[in-house]
């Protein structure tokens, strides 16, 4: 071999070597910088729990006993809902009395039943810091 053929047999392994380096050392960051997004900020969340509700379901002699709690992101929020919480319990019992006892049964029926409170709260209030429903207590009887 002549010496042009080394030479560019040199520069192509060199330019191979960086290209690896470059991904490594790309992706290393990638990842990284994902975590730190995810785990360093952390949003401070304000709760709200209502009381006891006891709500007749559609179609059915039984009854539901619920105790909610209300998450929001926003300190103003936690304050409004606190002052109207009668406009709360009276959307709540709304919409649980035009459940039938099919429709919150099981799981997915109380994930969908927080998730349509959760809308309506967030349309009631015109406010999208409202950011989730828990249910402390779900009985049905």
């Amino acid at each position: 071999m002549n010496n042009r053929n080394i030479i560019l047999i040199i520069i192509l392994v060199v330019v191979i070597i960086f290209a690896i380096l470059g991904v490594v050392l790309g992706v290393t960051y990638y990842r990284n910088s994902k975590v730190n997004d995810s785990s360093g900020k952390q949003v401070e969340t304000f709760n709200l729990t209502l009381d006891d509700m006891y709500c007749n379901i559609k179609d059915s002699k039984k009854i539901m006993k619920v105790k909610i709690t209300i998450e929001t992101s926003n300190k103003k929020t936690l304050d409004m809902l606190g002052e109207k919480q009668f406009l709360i319990r009276d959307d709540i019992n709304k919409i649980i009395r035009n459940k039938t006892e099919d429709e919150i049964q099981g799981e997915e029926g109380q994930v969908g039943l927080q998730k349509e409170i959760k809308e309506s709260l967030v349309k009631l209030f015109n406010n999208s810091t409202i950011t989730n429903i828990y249910f402390n207590d779900l009985i049905i009887q």
